[in-house]
């Protein structure tokens, strides 16, 4: 078999092995992809409830898994002084590399 024709396997990301997409709820990526197109860091806990269709209480629960994950965090609203949850860093690092990925299948799949 000739292999130069098909390109080396690229090694999963660090991030990916440690957060895979498949170990994540979709109530959990509800809220993850809020915050994610939240750019101005504005979508209230109240807010943030209503888009992923969920209870306060279920928020809170998780909000408080995906915080022990160090995918979100809490923070005051820069006007109001509300409590907003964010993504971190390592939040938005996996969602970017995600979407880029899913973003880079869907393309394919119209060929």
């Amino acid at each position: 078999m000739n292999h130069a024709c098909y390109p080396a396997k690229r090694q999963a990301s660090p991030l990916f092995a440690s957060v895979p997409p498949t170990t994540v709820d979709e109530t959990a990526w509800d809220i993850l992809l809020a915050l994610h197109a939240d750019q101005a860091r504005e979508i209230s806990i109240a807010q943030l409830s209503s888009m992923a269709s969920v209870r306060m209480t279920v928020l809170e629960t998780w909000l408080a898994s995906l915080e022990a994950r160090d995918l979100i965090t809490g923070a005051a609203h820069c006007r109001t002084g509300e409590l907003v949850a964010t993504l971190t860093a390592r939040g938005r690092e996996l969602l970017d590399h995600y979407l880029s990925a899913t973003g880079d299948l869907q393309v394919g799949a119209h060929h």
